[in-house]
């Protein structure tokens, strides 16, 4: 009967509105949450078979929800260098548990990007999911799958720490005095035997040290000597200071006593640069101030040994100034401690350390989906795939469809509080109309028993 399915019709509107309200009550309560898609409600008829011309059966509506996930919302700066937020298309992949993915971790999607580092170094959102990332390998490089979640793993720095560089190579800018008188003083300088300045049997006309850094990032001090021979001559040692830090003997391997070093000859053009720079006479395990040598420390100092290439030719100088240093350059730093975490190009999570290095950790990848709207609502604003969703496809950012990964900013919902308000009066007005049908068709009924009466 055509009342009865007006009377159903009234109550599927009643329904349909109520999914509708909430739907909304959820948009508006959620306006100012993280990665929040606003949600929206589609109505769809149902249509029953009819009869015949002259009567009609009502069928009522459907309501369908779905949220509006491919839609972004509003980037907002923030404080924190640990807030992302992908300006364009993907997701962040993360997952409810600190378990790798392939070992019974369960894989979700979410833009909400509000990460933090927790007690045990993880990075979680303010859901509590754990961010996911490819492991940058000790050279540099990434091992990455489009597919395979095989090589993601939960970002974890508890622990991440500086290491030492060890000094490998220096360079001296510096000016020997043109003026100084040769040296004439007993004992001779004998340069078959290098080692008198090191020694402390000579005193140099100049001397200065550096710093330098062993395996384990101890600072040690290595001493340049010289002592001037001849016209335009000059005799140069390198040594350790103190020379117990080195293994230290009448002649062992690259040392003799005093801690000797390197030794040479160095002369000069008569413009004040280096012309040549000649290794020792003897003996032949000391190696030429104009190269490489090695530093044999000490097995007290628990360092390893250290190879140091000098260079002395383009920065060495002979004019008729005072003696001085103008610069040293050398490289290698201490151990350091984390200070900070910076996101650089391409979603590279990268540390830096107190000691002035940064090093790469983790490559954050986006996952992205040929229909994201298909995904399915998870715990904490983040998503599932659903066969409507289709599969992942997991790249790096700014690759393969992928948005870009920006640090300190975050993705507001996209609920538009003006739409939202609009859509809350016309649902309240659907709502009433509805009820009206039920009034009306209730009416009717009790026109239709009045008749037997």
């Amino acid at each position: 009967m055509s009342i009865y399915t007006a009377l159903r019709a009234g109550v599927s509107g009643l329904a349909a509105n109520s999914s509708s309200l909430a739907v909304i009550s959820d948009n508006i309560a959620n306006v100012n949450t993280v990665g929040y898609k606003r949600g929206t409600v589609d109505f769809s008829a149902l249509v029953n078979a009819q009869n015949s011309q002259t009567t009609y059966n009502a069928g009522g509506v459907l309501p369908n929800t779905r949220q509006q996930v491919s839609l972004q919302g509003s980037l907002e700066q923030s404080r924190s260098p640990t807030d992302f937020a992908i300006s364009g298309d993907g997701f962040f992949v993360v997952s409810q548990s600190s378990q790798q993915l392939t070992n019974g971790g369960t894989v979700l999607f979410t833009r909400a990007g509000s990460f933090t580092i927790d007690a045990s170094g993880y990075m979680k959102n303010a859901q509590g999911l754990y961010l996911q990332a490819w492991p940058v390998n000790s050279d540099g490089s990434v091992t990455s799958s489009p597919t395979s979640l095989s090589a993601i793993e939960p970002v974890n720095i508890a622990g991440v720490g500086g290491l030492a560089e060890p000094t490998s190579n220096v360079s001296l800018n510096a000016n020997v005095n043109s003026g100084q008188a040769d040296y004439a003083g007993t004992p001779a300088y004998t340069s078959t035997a290098p080692g008198q300045m090191a020694r402390g049997v000579i005193t140099p006309h100049f001397e200065t040290s550096m710093e330098v850094f062993d395996s384990l990032g101890a600072a040690r001090t290595i001493a340049y000597a010289f002592l001037k021979t001849a016209p335009n001559t000059w005799q140069v040692e390198v040594y350790a200071r103190p020379a117990s830090n080195i293994t230290n003997g009448t002649t062992s391997g690259n040392a003799v006593e005093g801690g000797l070093l390197a030794a040479g000859q160095i002369t000069f053009n008569t413009d004040g640069t280096v012309n040549t720079i000649a290794a020792p006479g003897s003996p032949s395990t000391i190696p030429s101030v104009g190269g490489q040598f090695t530093i044999p420390w000490s097995s007290l100092t628990g360092a390893a040994t250290q190879p140091i290439t000098i260079n002395l030719d383009a920065g060495l100088t002979q004019f008729a100034n005072n003696f001085g240093v103008t610069s040293v350059t050398a490289n290698g730093v201490p151990p350091g401690d984390l200070i900070g975490l910076v996101l650089e190009g391409d979603g590279l999570l990268t540390a830096q350390f107190s000691n002035g290095r940064s090093r790469a950790l983790y490559q954050i990848p986006i996952a992205t989906f040929l229909n994201p709207n298909g995904l399915q609502a998870d715990v904490g604003g983040a998503f599932r795939t659903t066969l409507a969703s289709g599969l992942y496809n997991i790249n790096s950012a700014n690759a393969g469809g992928a948005g870009r990964i920006q640090s300190g900013v975050l993705e507001g919902s996209n609920v538009d509080l003006a739409a939202e308000f609009t859509s809350l009066i016309t649902t309240q007005r659907a709502y009433s109309a509805s009820s009206r049908i039920i009034t009306t068709a209730d009416e009717m009924l009790e026109e239709l028993l009045r008749i037997k009466r």
